[in-house]
């Protein structure tokens, strides 16, 4: 988007409130304003300090494009100084770190513009040299070929034939983004894929694939290109799908007898709500599919849909819901409609729902307890023999 005015899409709520939001950042501080976000980061590793340190020299949200990259770019000319002494450990710890702190960098800039391709090309890159020293050959880069295209994933596999998990984020997020959850699977004896579909991460900031109705499409194509590599079963794959992610990933599901499981992390049923969404989540949407105009997103809205018990009941993947008890995105009358539906298909397979007291959207603040579910979900559901 040239800039986050740069659609149809906005109200004149929506425009009076990020003003508002601009005006608030600098009177009560960044921290105030992004706290809702703290609980995601924090999820990926990095250090509160950190994330504290950070926001505190950005400042406010007008600042955050020109003040991020100088905050990084120190951050990085220090430890370029010391990574000569550091040992192997300790230099994929920094490697990870680094790179989180690109990726916070380049999520607080809104226009897509050369300053947040540079931000993320960094996150990147500096993930891709820890995974390297920490896994070796098991670490992998791999292209997925896909409508005249190629869009890029990372695989951590096994030294031996393992289910895969693939995860599978929303529309904010990028591959580089979930280590930690990469890492714990990946421990449990899983290999795992994160992928930036069309209008994702990479795809969308570097190489301008937006975004697609057959989305699903794409992660049935994802298998297929993870199955030809060594240490992967294709036969056995879970989906993590995160937010819209996962209604994604239950679509794709439906008549693909290859996904075995499916972690269902703040799915919607639908995108009804865009109209009463912040401008933020609004600018993401519009950046990701390319839309502009009001007729453009009222298209995009039409096909964001999994309420039809048809789908659902093709759909023989065992199903595990987590979901916030005050989740503000998604309907927990939702989420007990999609577990009558899959219970009802009479499919011989999990379907369950459990929701976390005072989780939020996705469960951000009790990453913890979603990790250790998704470890047993997936083991349960896809190791061999169970």
């Amino acid at each position: 988007m040239k800039n986050i005015s740069d659609t149809e899409a906005y109200t004149l709520f929506d425009h009076v409130f990020s003003k508002t939001v601009r005006s608030l950042s600098a009177v009560v501080g960044l921290k105030r304003i992004t706290q809702p976000f703290w609980n995601r980061w924090l999820a990926s590793g990095v250090e509160p300090e950190v994330i504290f340190e950070f926001l505190d020299e950005v400042g406010t949200i007008d600042n955050w494009a020109g003040t991020a990259q100088a905050v990084v770019g120190r951050k990085e000319q220090q430890f370029l100084a010391r990574r000569d002494q550091l040992e192997p450990a300790a230099l994929v710890a920094e490697l990870r770190q680094l790179s989180y702190l690109f990726h916070m960098a380049q999520w607080g800039c809104l226009p897509l513009n050369d300053q947040r391709r540079g931000l993320y090309r960094k996150a990147r890159d500096y993930y891709f040299e820890a995974e390297t020293l920490a896994f070796g050959a098991a670490f992998k880069r791999i292209g997925i070929a896909w409508a005249g295209q190629v869009t890029y994933a990372n695989l951590h596999r096994q030294s031996h034939k393992a289910p895969l998990v693939i995860l599978v984020h929303g529309i904010d997020g990028c591959k580089e983004e979930h280590l930690a959850t990469e890492l714990a699977l990946h421990a449990a004896g899983f290999s795992t894929l994160v992928c930036d579909g069309p209008g994702q991460g990479e795809a969308l900031m570097l190489d301008g694939i937006a975004w697609t109705a057959d989305f699903p499409r794409f992660l049935n194509a994802a298998i297929d290109a993870a199955a030809n590599e060594d240490g992967v079963d294709g036969s056995r794959v879970g989906f993590l799908g995160i937010s819209i992610g996962g209604m994604w990933c239950i679509d794709a599901a439906s008549g693909d007898p290859r996904v075995r499981a499916i972690f269902d992390l703040g799915a919607p049923l639908h995108t009804r709500k865009f109209p009463k969404l912040p401008f933020l989540i609004k600018t993401r949407l519009c950046q990701v599919t390319g839309a502009r105009t009001d007729a453009d997103v009222a298209a995009v809205l039409g096909q964001n849909n999994i309420e039809d018990p048809a789908l659902l009941g093709r759909m023989t993947a065992h199903v595990r819901i987590l979901h916030g008890e005050r989740d503000r995105v998604v309907d927990t009358a939702d989420k007990q409609w999609l577990l009558e539906r899959l219970l009802e298909a009479g499919h011989p397979r999990e379907a369950s729902l459990r929701i976390i007291p005072g989780g939020d959207h996705c469960c951000t603040g009790h990453f913890d307890t979603v990790r250790d579910d998704a470890v047993d979900f997936f083991t349960r559901t896809l190791q061999p023999g169970r």
